[in-house]
Formats: structure tokens, C-alpha cells, sequence
């Protein structure tokens, strides 16, 4: 185990460990919209700044994100400095995102209400890459990505058009923290989009049972690759989860009641 002050309090962490990871464990709130443990450290969004220094690091303010712990570190969570740089970062997030409602209410934790800092582009998406990242690192689409720069930044499909690897999961809407970026069913189609700007449109498939469309046909077959031929199981796909439910119960249940 690896010891040092976190607040002036004795803290200890396993070797690769963040600064943030080791907050966390201890219950000191440290904010952040970029992070997600099941990926690997991006420090975008920067909210989770702390103050530090150590053997072989001066004295800066840095991403807790992306700072593995070492032996002999100090850390400030909210120090003056900290408070005050990480201000401005949710002032320069509202002014971009004004509507932002989750953005908004972490802001007021920290005693920001409002934004010196305008722009004429608003929208929810905070650049924070979550969508992006889980979308390659964990699914294995890349159907999301970067365009422009500076205030011009967006996310969307390659080429701004409609994607062509979207399996339509929806895992990028789950962890989006403002939002920004939402899955819509209608009908018989699947939509994901950001404000104006719509990501990827795809047919769902009847459920066999109760003829309700339910999911798209590449997430079906990115489940039965992943789950059912890995995990070697036989679940039928082509029920939607209310039937699916009914179809084990009747199963089931039988053979309770004999």
C-alpha cells in the first residue's frame, strides 16, 4: 500500500491508483463530469483539480483524474486555489451550456449561480468525451467522434453523417452527464441525436411474441456475440424484456408448484 496526506489526513491507496480514485474511497467529494471507472482517465472536463506536491513534483495545481498516488504526495481538494480555478471552469461550462440541469445543480454545490462568460452557441454537451470513449473503448463502435475546434467543438458521426457502425445501444445516452446527448424510439426506428444533430437512425425489431418493436438488429447481435456465444447461454433474443419475463415465469413456475 501507498501512504500519503490527503487534507492533512493519512490516507492510503494501491499502487496505480488515482488521487481521485483514493477521494472516492475515503468519501471526499471531489466534482467531475469526465470521469467513469470503467474508463481510462481522460481529465477533460478538469472540475476535479486538486492542489499537490511530492517527491518529483512541484507544487501545481492538477487533474486528480489522471495523478497516480506516490509515496510521500500532499493533496488539497480545496484549497483557495483549488476553489477558485475550479469556479471559473463551471463558469466557462454554464456559459456554454446554460441548460444544462445536472451541470447547474453540481455548479451550486460550489456556489456558482451564474457565468461571466457567454457565447452564442448553447447547448448541453460539455465536451466531456464520455460518449465517445465508451463507445470505443467498451463497445467497439467508434460511431461517435470529434469535429472542429475551439467553440466550434461538436460530437458527431464521421463526416457528419449518419453512422454507419452505430449499433444503437444507447450506452453513450446513459452516461452522458448533462444529457446533451438522448435516444429517441419511434415507431418502429431508433434515433440518437444531439439537439439538432441526429447521430444514427436505425429500424427496430418486432418483438416475436407481442409484435412490439423493442431493439435494433445490431444490438442484438453485438448481445448474442458478447454474451450468449462467450458466456456459451441460450436466451432468445427476439423477445422483448416483457415477454422474455412471461416466457421464464411459464417456465419456471411449474415446477415450484408440482
Amino acid at each position: 500500500m501507498i501512504s500519503f496526506k490527503m487534507n492533512e489526513q493519512e490516507v492510503e491507496a494501491q499502487e496505480g491508483w488515482t488521487v481521485l480514485e483514493t477521494a472516492k474511497r475515503y468519501g471526499i467529494p471531489i466534482p467531475t463530469l469526465c470521469y467513469h471507472e470503467a474508463l481510462a482517465p481522460h481529465g477533460a472536463c478538469r472540475l476535479c483539480i486538486v492542489e499537490a506536491e511530492g517527491p518529483g513534483l512541484r507544487r501545481q495545481v492538477i487533474s486528480s483524474c489522471t495523478l497516480q498516488v506516490s509515496e510521500g504526495l500532499l493533496v488539497e481538494t480545496h484549497s483557495p486555489l483549488v476553489e477558485k480555478c475550479r469556479r471559473v471552469i463551471f463558469e466557462l461550462l454554464l456559459g456554454r451550456s446554460p441548460e444544462a440541469r445536472p451541470l447547474i445543480e453540481m455548479a451550486e454545490k460550489y456556489g456558482v449561480t451564474s457565468s461571466r462568460f457567454k457565447t452564442e452557441l448553447s447547448e448541453n454537451c460539455v465536451r466531456c468525451g464520455l460518449c465517445i470513449r465508451v463507445c470505443r473503448e467498451q463497445i467497439g463502435a467508434a460511431a461517435l467522434c470529434f469535429a472542429g475546434r475551439g467553440q466550434k467543438k461538436r460530437v458527431t458521426a464521421e463526416f457528419g453523417q449518419l453512422s454507419e457502425t452505430c449499433i444503437g445501444c444507447g450506452t453513450c445516452t446513459n452516461l452522458c452527464p448533462t444529457e446533451a446527448i438522448r435516444l429517441e424510439d419511434l415507431g418502429d426506428s431508433r434515433r440518437i441525436f444531439l439537439k439538432e444533430n441526429t447521430i444514427s437512425r436505425l429500424p427496430l425489431v418486432p418483438c416475436r411474441r407481442c409484435g412490439v418493436p423493442f431493439q435494433t438488429a445490431k444490438f442484438i447481435d453485438y448481445v448474442r456475440t458478447k454474451a450468449d456465444i462467450e458466456g456459451a447461454t441460450e436466451i432468445p433474443r427476439d423477445l422483448c424484456p416483457a415477454c422474455a419475463r412471461r416466457v421464464f415465469v411459464e417456465a419456471v413456475i411449474p415446477e415450484y408448484l408440482v
